[in-house]
């Protein structure tokens, strides 16, 4: 009768990169005939394994085999390929874009025309640089019309006829006596334009009055020194930008200046 000796022990196996647990049943056995049992090995499923490398924690199967589940790697950006046309990426659209704020009306108003404006003297007097001698003659321009309009730039000026007063003798019948020399005909005044650092952008609302000076060396009863100078004349075309339609004033204020010469100042300045 042959005499058995058992012992378990555990063994770690190794399967396709993962490891489990077996339990090895060694038997020892005496036979009676002097023969050894070779011992057998069974293999136990793991409770607990490792997964592989770059792998998550497997999980266990329901046929008690460990399982492994890959981390899904991130969608790779695919390259153009030589040659290939690429489109740029195009932005939508907002479906509702921000409604566009209207001006003010009065940022809209149009360049005053001649027949927007009225034309009178303004009070002359000594100009704001206070030179003895000199004159500044204010001519005024008003909007006669119900809409606002705007001015900005320089006036155009030219001169007519010659306000010099005819005179007469007592009892005199001729038909010039007490008139102006001349109602029509050209001046040879010689007109520039006063520097400024800006030109000043001047809204006339239906009523109000903007104005251009006239700055003069005195003749007449202020002599010019050592120079001659013009009479006054009689009346003058005046004309704003972006309109050749004249306005005339007439008669003109009274101006005498040396050699002809005038300052011309722009739309809102003073001279």
């Amino acid at each position: 009768m042959a005499v058995a000796k058992a012992d378990i022990f555990p063994v770690m196996m190794t399967r396709g990169g993962g490891r489990f647990l077996a339990v090895g049943l060694l038997v020892t056995a005496t036979a009676a005939c002097g023969g050894a049992v070779r011992p057998t090995v069974s293999e136990v499923p793991a409770t607990y394994a490792t997964a592989r490398p770059g792998t998550t924690e497997p999980s266990i199967s329901s046929e008690g085999k460990p399982t492994s589940r890959s981390a899904s790697p991130a969608a790779p950006s695919r390259q153009a390929t030589p040659g290939e046309k690429t489109t740029p990426r195009q932005e939508s659209t907002p479906m509702n874009p921000p409604a566009r704020t209207a001006a003010p009306a009065q940022d809209r108003a149009p360049a005053c025309a001649a027949n927007d404006l009225t034309t009178s003297e303004g009070r002359s007097g000594p100009p704001s640089s206070s030179q003895p001698g000199w004159f500044a003659t204010p001519i005024l321009l008003r909007n006669k019309s119900a809409a606002p309009c705007r001015l900005r730039g320089w006036p155009g000026i030219t001169f007519f006829g010659d306000a010099t007063i005819q005179g007469c003798a007592a009892n005199d019948p001729s038909p010039a006596c007490g008139k102006p020399q001349s109602t029509s005909g050209p001046r040879s005044f010689s007109v520039t334009r006063s520097s400024v650092d800006a030109l000043p952008d001047v809204l006339l609302a239906p009523g109000d009055t903007a104005s251009f000076t006239l700055v003069w060396e005195g003749g007449g009863m202020h002599a010019c020194v050592g120079t001659p100078f013009e009479w006054s004349p009689y009346g003058a075309d005046i004309r704003v930008p972006g309109d050749s339609r004249a306005l005339t004033l007439a008669p003109f204020p009274n101006l005498y200046p040396c050699e002809g010469k005038i300052e011309i100042t722009p739309f809102g300045a003073a001279g």
